[in-house]
């Protein structure tokens, strides 16, 4: 009983007692419990700030935040907030009469809110935080050869997130060969550029012996640097001053053995900037002896993956017979999950049957490969699978053939056909022209077969170094055993015991030229042999070739197959690369191909002796004099002397006589002086590339990138009209793909049908140069001829002083429908293009004309209309041009209204460039402007009458426009893709478009105008304002402004301004004011969001009217991407930086004022309060010049911003400020014993890297700032009349 009594006792005592302490405390201990309340606050603060780190890098891993974390952010966001105004009641409290009232409750609810900071504190642990993303998996594909498989995408990840950990600046990507590291790497550089990580990208192949220069000129192409050094340690020192510049990620693929960076020229990682490293390796030791700080490995496909893949590319379907499954399971098993593997395989057995299904799996597993490292067996087995189920011998035979090239060689198809021709492979027989059919087709037969790969130049493949090795191992095993080489020393063939059973040598990069001294190469099955090098000359004893019987192909070489001229010296220019051929050379009676590339021969007359020979090529070298018995070697139908030096002069003569040729390769540099022979006429040619004196890049170029078959180009052909038909060199001008004619002289006013009447139908590269007989190309009034000039894809005129028209062809016998490039240049006398009446010009995509300044029209509209694929238009000094697209009466057939066909104009039109044509008014007709969807950059300037761009004088007239019945008075055009638009002098421009149309210029980037005078200022406003929903007034003010925006606050984003404008250049208008914001309140008591202008560079001159630069709401614009701002010459700009500005400029550079005689503040002071509040972040980081000059009414560059926030400051040059007293100035500064400046700029040194002064007629400076000192470092002090400056001491700074 007693203990029932004292347990109800308790209870009372805990419901009664414990309240009323509570209560106690509340009125008792006010002071302890407010003292708790900021330690609890800075706790909480201390949390939330660790929990949005977590955030912000859950969110740069691309993952999803979960409910309970944002649900935590926003109550403590709240909470936060109720104690910020909690704090004000307390600071309140003791001013109260009720103040022991008011206590009592203010102590119960800050403890109420301790409690709840302590609760979210020890709720802030968070399990789990995030998760990834759910990713599309197989509909999801990145680019053609990736896919973005599971397995995959953790090491796409890992790779991202080490190239966003700084501090890992080499990153290692190691497996196995042929696993996908490279397209992985390819892809993983892609999403990083995309996300900016680095300002560039490049990818450099390394391959097995990594050649230095190979991968310093990989570099540096793709970074647009071009070496002017000669050695390897020059051009590394200028790469790695590059690579300092900026941010840049280099790939480095296929590295199997360390690379020291600095031969290459990579900087090292320095202080988490400049150039990180990705490389790809099958070596993890490559990876450790390189220091890699991340060392990722990519494994093989798992079984799904791999098998989902593998229907890809078989074409395997649900309705695929099921017993076809079953087989495709196992051997999919068999390909180990190896990606090049499964596409290969995948790729060979498409289409076949279930019985070839059946036996292609037997084969993968009885397959036992030879000399293969642990590991790789099974992939072994699956590629020579695939070389197994080629049917083409053709392409089996080039497939072991492309291993004699080096790893990740380009291989020239064009030498793969004449070293295949000389090994007579299977359909090289018959005609060149036939043999290189096959070839084509069993290329192609490769390349489906992801055997061959297609290289980055036309008529080039590549091997994929796996490939090379399994093609390798299937001549070894086939009894073809080829030695392929890199840097080896052809001495070392007489220790390999193997040697006499090679069927191929090939020996790239030699390093050593002496072969095999007197020795005699043992080889009794030798066909190929292969030598290669940029450095040596070669030393072939007599001996050498006397064991080679059966050697079929001999390639000394210092080049692939070329086709500019290449200048025989070594590096360095010590020596000529010279060859002397032995005499034994004449037992070589199976030769079929011969290449000597590159070399001094001299006496070549041995070669008269190789009675077997195919195919001679002696490109790019030298010899004394072309043998007469090459005529009588019967066999030989390729004959390669381009770019040859030649001492004699019999040539021609013996080239004549050479009637066996079927494709003949010639320019040649004689010593002597010899005209272009007219009477050589070789039947059999199917191919030939013929040049006389035309020297030129732009030819070495052309041929190739285009590799024409039959081209012809002659400098001074010199044969009267009369005479041509019944010269044998006719041919060669009638048959040409390729025609390059320069000073044609003899009575030519036309190309047809003065030299071809039948049409040219199969020219597709026609060049004429400085031709002054020339009147027309064209001319088909004499002609019957129809569809001349239809495979026509380049036509390019330069120098005709003739040139009345292109084309006389009033009856459309001339077809233009391939046409794709038309350039006319330096044409004095063209009036008119006069393109045929009924051209179809559907594939024109690049349009030049230039310097012709009698041209007064170019397109009639109804051509225009067929333009639909044109891409680039570039139209300079052509004087008389006054329409671009004639302008026809109503009712004509070539007519085109503005209500027909818009769709169809222009719609693939990018880049227009207009320049220097003083009789143009306008550009196009207002319909044409409907359909430049594509357009990204308009180029207008120097064109002295234009008033309009779009529009002509009747379609400005907006009486006219609502006089032709239209029912609307505005309409909206959309320039989606316009970034860039510059306007150049153009003093008559007064409209853009017309009053009526309403531009939409989202993603311009770069707005360029100068002195356009006459160019109302209001026509911007409509270029940069992008939303449809703003109300803009029309007053007078707001049409003196560049741009005027007046929202209210709910419809305020960053879509309201072009904010991807990233470069504006005005000079030379009469605006007042450039950027006004207006934004009419109602009742929102929300803080308004600055606003994000992404401008890097703006350039402001010769704006006599200007009054303000920006305006509107404090804070409200920000500029955090403005690197360089130039002001110049603005004689009523009082203030650059108004205090609608956000402070913080953190990537300014460059700031420069000059000529503005009424600027008083750079920065507006406004309240000096706020403005010394601003100031205390650090404000410009990066600002290292400041230039001011001529600015008569300025006290100050910087009031109220403290010295040292610019700590980055580099060159201040002031000039000609006559009331300056100060840089840097605050109110609060006493002229006593500056103790409060101290204060303010404490006691750090400041201007630290302040370098370059320089002061000129400045009569009231007094100081850069209060108690600045010199450092005893400073590059350059200059001071010019500033009779009251007197700098301080020098400040010895410590290292």
């Amino acid at each position: 009983m007693g203990d029932i009594v004292l347990s109800i006792v308790a209870k009372l005592a805990e419901y009664t007692v414990g309240p009323i302490l509570d209560h106690a405390r509340y009125l008792c201990c006010f002071n302890n419990i407010a003292g708790n309340l900021p330690n609890a606050k800075e706790e909480l603060e201390l949390t939330r700030n660790s929990v949005k780190e977590r955030v912000e890098k859950a969110i740069m891993r691309t993952e999803i935040i979960e409910p309970a974390v944002e649900k935590w952010l926003k109550d403590v966001e709240k909470v936060l907030e109720e104690v910020h105004m909690l704090q004000g009641r307390i600071s309140e409290v003791s001013k109260s009469y009720f103040r022991r009232q008011f206590q009592y409750f203010l102590t119960k609810e800050i403890a109420r809110k301790i409690e709840k900071m302590a609760q979210l504190n020890h709720n802030s642990k968070f399990e789990p935080f995030s998760k990834i993303a759910e990713l599309p998996g197989m509909k999801y594909y990145s680019s053609k050869d990736f896919v973005r498989f599971k397995s995959r995408e953790s090491t796409y990840e890992n790779l991202l997130e080490a190239l966003k950990d700084k501090s890992a600046c080499t990153i290692g990507l190691v497996g196995l060969g042929g696993s996908g590291k490279t397209t992985l790497a390819k892809e993983v550089g892609k999403k990083a550029e995309e996300l900016k990580l680095f300002e560039k990208v490049v990818m450099a192949t390394v391959s097995q012996t990594p050649n230095i220069t190979s991968i310093q000129m990989q570099i540096a192409d793709k970074l647009g640097l071009k070496f002017e050094e000669k050695t390897e340690e020059g051009r590394a020192q200028r790469l790695s001053e590059r690579l300092r510049t900026g941010t840049t990620l280099l790939i480095l693929d296929d590295v199997w053995e360390k690379l020291e960076f600095g031969a290459i020229g990579i900087p090292y990682n320095e202080n988490n900037k400049g150039c990180g490293v990705i490389l790809t390796t099958r070596s993890r030791e490559v990876c450790i002896s390189m220091q890699c700080q991340t060392i990722i490995e990519l494994n093989l496909l798992a079984g799904n993956e791999a098998w989902d893949l593998f229907k890809l590319n078989a074409n395997i379907t649900d309705e695929s017979p099921y017993a076809l499954k079953g087989v495709a399971t196992k051997i999919v098993d068999e390909c180990k999950g190896l990606a090049i593997a499964i596409v290969t395989v995948g790729s060979t057995l498409k289409g076949k049957t279930v019985k070839e299904w059946e036996l292609a799996l037997s084969r993968l597993k009885d397959s036992e490969p030879l000399d293969i490292p642990k590991g790789l067996r099974s992939p072994y087995a699956c590629l020579g699978l695939s070389y197994d189920n080629l049917t083409n011998e053709l392409a089996k035979s080039l497939f072991l053939l492309c291993s004699i090239f080096p790893e990740d060689h380009e291989i020239d198809l064009e030498d793969l056909f004449r070293f295949g021709k000389g090994m007579g492979l299977p359909g090289t027989f018959g005609t060149m022209e036939k043999a290189r059919r096959e070839m084509q087709i069993a290329v192609s037969i490769l390349i489906d077969c992801y055997l061959l790969l297609e290289a980055s130049k036309k008529e080039r493949v590549k091997m994929h170094d796996m490939v090379r090795d399994v093609a390798l191992w299937i001549a070894s095993k086939t009894g073809k055993a080829i030695l392929a080489s890199t840097g080896m020393d052809p001495r070392m063939l007489l220790e390999d015991e193997t040697i006499k059973d090679k069927r191929a040598i090939s020996l790239w990069d030699l390093k050593n030229g002496q072969l095999l001294d007197d020795d005699q190469l043992n080889c009794p099955s030798l066909e190929i042999l292969l030598f290669h090098s940029t450095e040596v000359d070669f030393d072939v004893s007599n001996a050498c070739f006397e064991r080679l019987k059966m050697i079929k192909i001999l390639a000394i070489l210092t080049s692939s197959l070329i086709w500019r001229r290449r200048e025989l010296m070594k590096p360095f220019g010590t020596s000529y690369l010279s060859l002397s051929l032995p005499q034994s050379m004449e037992s070589l009676q199976n030769l079929h191909t011969l290449c000597l590339r590159g070399h001094i021969l001299g006496d070549i007359s041995i070669l008269e002796s190789l009675q077997a020979l195919e195919v001679l090529d002696l490109r790019n070298s030298s010899f004394i004099e072309l043998p007469n018995g090459i005529a009588s070697l019967k066999k030989l139908k390729l004959l390669d002397l381009f770019n040859c030096v030649i001492r004699e002069h019999n040539a021609y003569e013996v080239i004549g006589r050479c009637l066996q040729l079927n494709e003949l390769y010639l320019c040649i540099y004689l010593c002597a002086y010899e005209e272009f022979p007219h009477n050589i006429s070789l039947s059999r040619l199917e191919r030939y590339v013929l040049n006389f004196k035309m020297y030129s890049q732009s030819w070495t170029d052309m041929m190739e990138e285009h590799r024409p078959c039959r081209a012809l180009c002659i400098n001074g052909f010199n044969a009267s009209v009369q005479s041509f038909m019944s010269l044998p060199i006719k041919d060669f001008f009638q048959k040409a793909e390729y025609l390059h004619l320069r000073d044609l002289k003899g009575g030519y006013e036309n190309v047809i049908p003065s030299m071809v009447p039948q049409g040219m139908n199969h020219l597709t590269f026609l060049i004429l140069e400085d031709c002054p007989e020339i009147k027309c190309v064209f001319d088909g009034t004499t002609m019957q001829t129809e569809d001349a000039f239809s495979s026509l894809v380049i036509l390019r005129l330069y120098e005709l002083d003739n040139l009345e028209e292109v084309f006389n062809d009033p009856s459309s016998r001339c077809s233009l429908k391939s046409l794709e490039e038309l350039s006319i240049e330096s044409c004095r006398q063209l009036y008119n293009i006069s393109f045929p009446k009924n051209s179809k010009l559907c594939h024109l995509k690049f349009l030049t004309i230039d310097h012709c300044p009698m041209l007064t029209c170019i397109f009639k509209p109804s051509i225009v209309q067929t333009l639909e694929l044109l891409e680039q238009v570039t139209i300079s000094d052509c004087f008389e041009l006054k329409q671009i697209i004639e302008e026809v009466e109503e009712g004509s057939v070539d007519y085109v209204s503005s209500q027909s066909h818009t769709s169809l104009m222009l719609p693939k039109l990018r880049t227009l460039t207009i320049l220097r044509c003083h009789s143009l008014e306008y550009i196009f007709p207002m319909c044409y402007a409907h359909g430049l969807a594509s357009l990204e950059e308009l180029n207008i300037g120097f064109c002295d009458k234009l008033k309009y761009v779009f529009g002509s004088e009747k379609e400005h007239d907006l009486r006219v426009y609502q006089h032709q019945s239209h029912p609307q008075t505005n309409i909206h055009i959309n320039f989606l893709n316009l970034e860039t638009l510059r306007l150049t002098e153009l003093p008559n421009l007064v409209e853009i478009w017309p009053k009526y149309f309403d531009p939409h210029l989202p993603n311009l980037k770069e707005l360029q105008c100068i002195d356009c005078p006459r160019l109302p200022d209001s026509w911007v406003r409509r270029v940069m304002i992008i939303d449809s929903d703003l109300q803009q007034d029309s007053t007078t003010t707001e049409k003196e402004l560049l741009c005027s925006v007046t929202t209210t606050f709910n419809q305020l984003s960053d879509q309201v301004l072009s904010s991807k404008l990233r470069h504006l250049q005005l000079y030379g208008l009469g605006v007042k004011g450039l950027f006004q914001f207006q934004i009419r309140e109602h009742g929102s008591n929300t803080e308004l969001a600055p606003l994000n202008l992404d401008l890097i560079y703006a350039e402001l001159s010769d704006l006599p009217e200007l009054e303000f630069i920006w305006k509107g709401p404090t804070n409200f614009l920000s500029l955090q991407m403005l690197d360089v701002i130039y002001v110049n010459r603005c004689p009523k700009l009082k203030v650059i930086f108004s205090p609608t500005i956000v402070r913080s400029l953190p990537m300014l550079r460059t700031l420069e004022i000059t000529h503005c005689g009424e600027l008083e503040q750079i920065f507006d002071s406004g309240d000096a309060q706020t403005l010394y509040t601003c100031s205390q972040q650090v404000c410009f980081p990066n600002l290292h010049y400041i230039c001011v000059e001529k600015c008569n009414k300025l006290k100050y560059l910087f009031h109220n911003f403290v010295a040292g926030h610019f700590h980055n400051l580099i060159a201040l040059e002031i000039k000609d400020c006559s009331q300056l007293q100060k840089v840097f100035a605050f109110e609060c500064e006493t002229d006593d014993d500056g103790q409060e400046g101290i204060v303010m700029d404490g006691e750090k040194v400041l201007l630290r890297n302040l370098l370059r002064i320089r002061l000129s007629r400045l009569p009231n400076f007094k100081e850069i700032h209060h108690g600045f000192k010199l450092k005893d470092d400073v590059e350059e002090h200059i001071i010019n009349d500033c009779p009251k400056y007197y700098p301080s001491l020098y400040l010895h700074t410590e290292e």
